[in-house]
C-alpha cells in the first residue's frame, strides 16, 4: 500500500481538528472560566468545584 501526500495532508488536518475539538470541550467543561487555568492555584486539574 502506497501512502500518498494527499492522505497525509488529510490525516494531519483531521488530527488538528480533533485536537481543537478536544481542547474546546475541556474549556467548555471548565465553565469557560480562564481562572481555572491559573498557575499556583491549588492544582491545575481541579477545574470542577462543588460549593
Amino acid at each position: 500500500m502506497k501512502i500518498g501526500r494527499k492522505f497525509l495532508v488529510k490525516l494531519s488536518l483531521s488530527f488538528i481538528i480533533l485536537g481543537i475539538t478536544v481542547s474546546f470541550l475541556g474549556f467548555a467543561l471548565s465553565g469557560f472560566d480562564l481562572g481555572s487555568y491559573k498557575p499556583n492555584q491549588d492544582n491545575w486539574y481541579r477545574i470542577v468545584h462543588f460549593d
